[in-house]
């Protein structure tokens, strides 16, 4: 910089009586695609002794950059070039190539002296598609009936609009299947606003942005039992169930008469996790017994409370259709339509048949 001073000096020195030079046109604002070529022109008057450069603009406390003295380019970047057109005075700086650290403000200067000088400047934007910034919102846990807010910003250009949705086009929380704006607010939140949340960062440039943000809600278990009576013959077999909704994931038990239940001789616990915490419980009571009849429990509990469910297993003149067995004593197809009562017998029932049918099933 020392040398553009000592030149703008020694110019100084010979042009005092001379009138001011102005500057009669500069390039309105420019919008401009990566990869394209622009052109900054400057038009000056009474300039002929007066050194006119092109400058590129600091940011915050970094000092401007020269990039041409008079008609000539002194950057050391071979994308800019600097012509000058004698008949309208006009000096041109080319930048081709454009990336995105060309943004930014760009002068046309006729120093005076080393105090004063003449400038119009031309500030200069790259399209940009959407990028979504590193601050924005991301996945949470939130407590059921807490208040909860969704950021997302994004950065290029022109600066883009955001807008949410959920996952499969849910209604949101706010009303509605969109909403538009950078801050989504979600006040006592419930169990069933928890999912995923779709920030959408648009611009019309490239493809956009987007950020899945997932909200779980902490709740509480709920217990809901499918069939809270359920009816089956001695020494058959038959199978109870309990969904439970939770979050955190519950622990969950089946007890009978006041003893947790495990996998025996006489019963098989199964446990499913599925989607939105949701968990399956089922309890198959193997050769049924009279000891097994009575009121089953289904328990779950985590660090937010716990629930029951009751289900009653009571005794069947005749036996339910369970399918495996039914089979092997010939009595599926017509005789025994699934859900219904084994009420109809392809024999005749003696006592001293049933009686073997007894012995075939154990």
């Amino acid at each position: 910089m020392w040398i553009f001073a000592i030149l703008i000096g020694i110019y100084g020195s010979f042009v005092t009586a001379q009138q001011n030079p102005t500057i009669t046109f500069i390039t309105k604002e420019i919008v401009a695609d990566l990869g394209g070529t622009i052109d900054l022109k400057c038009a000056v008057q009474f300039a002929k002794d007066f050194p006119v450069m092109w400058m590129r603009r600091g940011y915050a406390d970094s000092t401007d950059t020269p990039l041409s003295f008079r008609g000539s380019r002194i950057v050391p970047d071979n994308r800019y070039s600097v012509r000058y057109d004698e008949t309208s005075m006009t000096f041109v700086l080319q930048i081709q190539d454009l990336q995105e650290t060309d943004q930014g403000v760009y002068q046309c200067q006729i120093p005076i002296n080393n105090v004063n000088k003449i400038t119009a400047e031309v500030p200069v934007h790259i399209r940009r598609p959407p990028v979504i910034s590193d601050d924005s919102t991301r996945d949470l846990i939130i407590g059921r009936g807490e208040d909860v807010g969704l950021f997302c910003n994004a950065t290029g250009f022109p600066h883009p609009k955001i807008s949410w949705r959920r996952q499969g086009n849910a209604a949101l929380p706010t009303g509605g299947a969109v909403y538009h704006g950078t801050d989504l607010k979600i006040f006592d939140i419930q169990k069933e606003h928890r999912g995923t949340y779709i920030c959408t960062a648009d611009n019309a440039v490239g493809q956009g942005d987007r950020r899945n943000i997932n909200i779980r809600v902490e709740f509480s278990p709920i217990v809901r039992v499918p069939r809270d009576r359920v009816g089956q013959a001695l020494f058959y077999e038959r199978e109870l169930e309990c969904i439970v909704e939770a979050f955190p994931p519950p622990q969950v038990e089946w007890v009978f008469e006041g003893r947790k239940i495990v996998s025996d001789q006489y019963y098989d616990v199964s446990t499913f996790s599925v989607v939105n915490e949701v968990t399956e419980m089922k309890l198959r009571v193997k050769n049924i017994q009279k000891k097994h009849y009575g009121i089953y429990q289904c328990v779950a509990h985590n660090k937010l409370g716990s629930a029951t469910g009751k289900v009653d297993l009571y005794a069947t003149q005749f036996p339910m259709d369970t399918g495996r067995k039914a089979q092997a004593l010939g009595l599926s197809g017509n005789n025994a339509a699934p859900g219904t009562f084994l009420s109809t017998f392809p024999i005749q029932l003696t006592s001293y048949t049933i009686l073997l049918l007894t012995l075939a099933i154990i």
